[in-house]
């Protein structure tokens, strides 16, 4: 979410704009309607104390759709009593079954699933605003990134304690008292937090529901859990790793953007229309509705350089019965033509070539890990944005230096994680009972990555 103070100033600037208009309906046909809704009221007026009662007042320039709304709402903390909708028009109330808690600042949320009625247009991005009952608003603060390949149902759940002794609930029965959408490119914040501790939680909230299902949703830990007081009462760059651009060679989306060769015998993982290829390229072949012979295809397996003849030793993985990995033993050469071929029956034969990129296509990166652990291994991971299927990783031990070569042209997202249980993957934690997850890092900046090129002094701080 943005800062509250450009929420606000939109809200007013709407205010001004709308005045004028509030109780006009729409022309009848004229241009398409292509604007989200705007709100030109707001009960309790946005940043107000003293307030009392129990309800909550929104006035819109349009007719939105009713059940977006109330799906859209929610109200930090959450009441110990429930709460109704009442419509009228272009204005809701939302009424309360009990009055607000004495010197308590409440947080109003309105995702961004709400929609117009008469173009079915989104908010672009949620929309918060806070009153307090008390004599002031609580400041607290709380900010950060989800990292994710989509961020179309993606939120941040937050629960409060306020004696740091306690436990935490367990987020699949227990609905947060905090909750917000994150936005278009995955920022989340919370605003007007009290004093305590907090732990949040990055979930894909499929079924829309506030809590997080196991099953269902995706889910990201934090390695800490912030507290916040009154000498601190901000916390930020406290990012997930919701769903890292790691190729799993076992799904079906894997498999679903594997290419048919000319024959249509075999579906394999061309990265580029020219078949161009790094020197550590990973080959795969999926033998679709097929049961190979899979002595045949490694007996018969040739990985050529066809200008110089030099034969390449294969080293083969079956995935499963249907998918073959195959990787060459040593890189290949630069602006090499690399042949590749087997015999998939006695009557298929596969054959296809390759093009090595030109040394000229690859860069560097280094820099300096600090607060490293004596023992425990940094392992980091480059993810090509463009190309899921190329990743580079290296494991850093013994030293704070670090340096990956060798990377193609491109833009990049570095991840690094402490390997404390020394298995080389990173361990995401379990949701509950409560298990941290690996100590890691997002660096705060993606890498566009030259060829003859060097990108030099990355520092990543655990």
């Amino acid at each position: 979410m943005k800062n509250f103070l450009h929420y606000f100033s939109v809200f007013v600037l709407s205010v001004i704009i709308c005045s004028s208009c509030a109780n006009q309906l729409p022309p009848e046909g004229g241009k398409d309607d292509t604007d989200p809704p705007v709100f030109t009221y707001i009960f309790p007026r946005p940043n107000s104390t003293g307030i009392k009662g129990n309800k909550i007042i929104i006035k819109f320039n349009e007719y939105v759709d009713r059940r977006s709304f109330e799906e859209s709402f929610f109200i930090s903390p959450l009441p110990a009593k429930g709460f109704k909708f009442e419509w009228s028009g272009k204005e809701v109330e939302i009424v309360f079954d009990d009055n607000f808690e004495r010197d308590r600042t409440y947080v109003i949320i309105i995702g961004k699933d709400l929609r117009d009625v008469r173009g079915g247009n989104n908010l672009s991005e949620p929309v918060a605003f806070a009153f307090s009952t008390g004599n002031k608003l609580d400041m607290g603060n709380i900010s950060g990134k989800v990292f994710s390949d989509n961020y179309d149902r993606v939120k941040v759940l937050l629960y409060h304690i306020k004696d740091t002794s306690d436990f935490f609930p367990d987020p699949s029965v227990k609905i947060p008292g905090y909750v917000t959408q994150v936005t278009a490119d995955g920022n989340y914040s919370f605003t007007n937090l009290p004093d305590g501790k907090f732990r949040l939680y990055a979930v894909t909230d499929e079924d829309r529901n506030n809590v997080y299902d196991p099953g269902i949703d995706n889910v990201a830990l934090l390695p800490d859990d912030p507290v916040l007081t009154g000498d601190s009462i901000s916390v930020s760059g406290l990012n997930f790793a919701l769903n890292l651009p790691d190729t799993d060679i076992r799904s079906v989306d894997f498999l679903n953007n594997l290419k048919p060769d000319s024959a249509g015998y075999v579906f394999t993982n061309f990265s580029n229309d020219n078949n161009l290829i790094t020197p550590f390229h990973r080959f795969y072949f999926y033998f679709e509705n097929k049961f190979p012979d899979k002595r045949s295809i490694v007996e018969n397996f040739h990985l050529t350089d066809t200008a110089s003849g030099k034969i390449y030793t294969p080293v083969f993985n079956w995935v499963s019965d249907s998918l073959l990995e195959v990787f060459s033993s040593e890189p290949f050469e630069y602006n090499s033509d690399i042949s590749v071929g087997f015999n998939v029956s006695p009557s298929e034969k596969y054959r296809e070539s390759f093009k090595v990129y030109e040394s000229e296509k690859f860069g560097k990166i280094s820099g300096k890990i600090l607060n490293e652990v004596s023992g425990t291994p940094v392992i980091l991971k480059l993810y090509n944005l463009t190309d899921r299927g190329i990743i580079y990783t290296s494991v850093i031990s013994d030293t704070s230096a670090f340096t990956i070569g060798n990377i193609i042209e491109g833009k990049y997202m570095l991840f690094a994680f402490r390997d404390e249980n020394l298995e080389g993957s990173f361990d995401p934690g379990i949701v509950f009972p409560f298990k941290a997850p690996e100590r890691f890092l997002i660096y705060d900046k993606d890498f566009e990555i030259k060829g003859n090129s060097s990108i030099e002094n990355i520092i990543l701080d655990f």
